[in-house]
């Protein structure tokens, strides 16, 4: 390898795929924050950012914008973001939504993201000698009709308020076409938008393994007798995250545990993510992932945590 450390950053990417090439306006000053109360609030930001001269080419919204953190859905107070969305790309402005894999499963009236994903039988499950059913964790979805108590603790509040979640497969090619339809009826029925973060995609959950915490098949998958030195290392390998046992299928149909391909969630979220923005958008954008593998830098780029949207183009990146 090397010897210079060009020729290393040169073979390495031969091997694995040469970076994206990004589109141009993403290479600008960008600003990103969690917990924006509404669409007024972005628009003020707007306006005195740009009566300030403060450098400002790419506006993110977190998962403030959705109803009750559900993908796709609009939130009562930010119904004006569509119209204010078109007003800043019409000056120039670019405008990045984040999108989390996990789909709420509760709600008492038609939620199309589930309802076509359980149709097309595109959420991860287990495998069929255990249960034909899904392997449900929990996010960021609230339950509908409840007044989340912020002044509880969090684990009871991701116990009373927070909705069942399903896992999209992203390997199977079904996914992927399902996962484009959502995002080209977002941006043609909802809202315009010039890039895509993709978040929580490790993949997270805010419970262990699953609902219930009870995760089904060998344990050995959940709890391997050798542990890396983590600060959770005393939970198994479905801390925070699904259960090892929950199954998988390759593009070829092939079933695979999640335990061997856990670290590949966040890299089979991208593509599909990459690929359906270009259909939509027609241009070339960008996508911004959380959870990656090599090779995943041919359709995105990363972040380390929110914090690095605030600078991540003012640096040498």
């Amino acid at each position: 390898m090397g010897p210079t450390p060009e020729l290393v950053v040169e073979e390495y990417t031969a091997l694995i795929g040469r970076p994206v090439l990004p589109a141009y306006w993403s290479l600008g000053f960008q600003l990103c924050r969690y917990g924006y109360a509404n669409d007024t609030e972005i628009a003020d930001l707007y306006r005195e950012m740009r009566a300030a001269g403060i450098p400002y080419d790419v506006q993110y919204a977190d998962i403030d914008y959705m109803e009750r953190q559900l993908d796709f859905v609009l939130d009562s107070q930010f119904q004006g973001l569509p119209a204010l969305v078109d007003h800043m790309r019409g000056e120039g402005m670019r405008f990045i939504f984040i999108l989390d894999p996990a789909i709420g499963a509760n709600e008492t009236t038609p939620y199309t993201a589930f309802d076509r994903g359980v149709e097309e039988d595109v959420f991860i499950k287990w495998p069929k000698e255990l249960s034909n059913d899904i392997v449900w964790g929990k996010v960021w979805p609230d339950f509908p009709g409840v007044v989340v108590n912020e002044s509880v603790d969090w684990d009871t509040q991701v116990e009373i308020y927070r909705s069942y979640a399903a896992f999209p497969d992203f390997f199977m090619n079904r996914t992927a076409t399902w996962w484009h339809r959502e995002i080209s009826d977002f941006y043609n029925k909802i809202m315009k938008f010039d890039g895509l973060w993709i978040d929580m995609n490790e993949p997270s959950s805010f419970v262990h393994g699953t609902v219930g915490e009870k995760c089904l098949g060998p344990s050995v998958y959940d709890n391997p007798p050798y542990m890396p030195p983590l600060e959770s290392s005393h939970r198994g390998l479905n801390h925070k995250t699904l259960c090892m046992n929950s199954q998988q299928h390759l593009s070829d149909g092939t079933p695979v545990k999640h335990y061997d391909v856990h670290n590949l969630y966040g890299w089979s979220h991208t593509k599909p993510t990459y690929d359906a923005l270009l259909s939509v958008t027609g241009k070339r954008g960008i996508v911004v992932t959380r959870s990656t593998y090599p090779s995943s830098g041919k359709w995105a780029w990363t972040l380390a945590g929110r914090q690095q949207l605030h600078w991540i183009n003012s640096t040498s990146q």
